[in-house]
This record gives structure tokens, sequence and C-alpha cells, in this order.
């Protein structure tokens, strides 16, 4: 039998290949990982086809990092929107953060915070997906305290303490430091104190 040839892919189509390699290449190791031979190698074409369409490697970067860490706000956004009260959708916010099947995402965050000192592009991948997750738990926040369920003076606050500590306690988790659930705790018992709420009511 013939062997039919290969499809010419079109230049859209090829770039979205070389991107969602990267995004693979990423989740496996890392965004060091990312390299133009790692993707090259990972759909099987020449180093030099994945720089001519991606000559900027802070570009690649960023737009890797984005893809990922917008994609993990958007579905946690949807989890908190299906429950019915703010109460519950803090406490299903704090319990999709804290799920290990989000780890990989974690470490991802952790390469963005060290990558980014050098990379302006990513970088700013990182405050921006940072300031998405800010404006998701500042609703919720906001939206507990509008219907007396919580109670602070400034949602905007609690939210970035929310994520100072998230930040926090995956870069223990990193280095093994204190067990996942003294982690998990210390950031629920420390959120519940700042809107009024006792742990139980977070993690019920």
């Amino acid at each position: 039998m013939t062997a039919q040839p290969r499809r010419r892919l079109s230049a859209a189509d090829r770039l979205s290949q070389i991107d969602h390699a990267a995004v693979t290449v990423a989740r496996a190791d890392g965004l060091a990982g990312v390299t133009l031979r790692s993707v090259a190698a990972s759909i099987g074409v020449a180093p030099s086809l994945v720089a001519h369409y991606r000559p900027s490697m802070e570009s690649l970067l960023a737009d890797t990092f984005r893809a990922i860490a917008s994609a993990e706000v958007t579905e946690v956004g949807a989890i908190v929107e299906e429950r019915p009260d703010p109460v519950a959708r803090l406490a299903v916010l704090l319990a999709s953060i804290n799920d290990p099947v989000r780890d990989d995402v974690a470490a991802l965050w952790a390469d963005a915070w060290s990558i980014g000192r050098t990379n302006p592009s990513l970088a700013e991948a990182t405050r921006s997906v940072m300031d998405d997750w800010q404006a998701l738990a500042r609703s919720v926040v906001a939206d507990g305290v509008a219907d007396g369920s919580m109670h602070t003076d400034d949602a905007e606050r609690v939210a970035l303490l929310l994520f100072a500590l998230v930040d926090a306690t995956n870069g223990y988790a990193l280095v093994d430091y204190r067990s996942r659930s003294e982690r998990e705790d210390l950031v629920v018992a420390t959120i519940a104190g700042a809107v009024g709420l006792s742990p139980e009511q977070l993690t019920s």
C-alpha cells in the first residue's frame, strides 16, 4: 500500500500545534523544560521550525504559563459559581485551590516566580493571572459581606491574604515542609478568621 503523503499544516494549525506542545512539555517538565528542542521533539519537527513560528522563547513561556494558569482560574471559577451562597463558594474555592490534582500547576507558579525575574513577558503574564485569582476571591468575599454571612472591611485585603498564604504554602510543599493537612489548615483557619467564620464552616 502506498503511504499517504503527510498533510501540510496551515500556519495557524502549526502555531496551534506548537503552543499545545509547549503546554504539554510544561506540565510534564516545568517551565524550565520548555525549550526549542523539547517542543520540537514532542511533535517531531526541527527546532528551526519552532523558532520560525515562535521566534521569542520569552513570549512562548509567557503564553504557555498564561494558557495553563488561566484555564485553572476559569475551571475553579465555574465550580465556585455552582455553589448556592458565599460561604459555600468560599469553602469550595479553598478546597479547589488545595486539591492535590492541582499540584502540577502549583509547581508551575513557582517556576513563574523564579523565571519571571528575568523574563518580563512571563512576569506580566503572572501578574495578570494573579489579578484574575484576586478578582475571583474578592467577589466571593464581597458577596459574603453583602449578605451578612462574612465580616470584613476590606475584601481586597482578604483576597491578597488568601493568595499570599497559598503561594507560601505551595512553596513549602515543594520541599515537603510541614504536612499537607498542616498547610491546608493554616490557609483555612487564617481566612476563616479574616471574615468572621469558623474553620469548620469552610471545611464542611
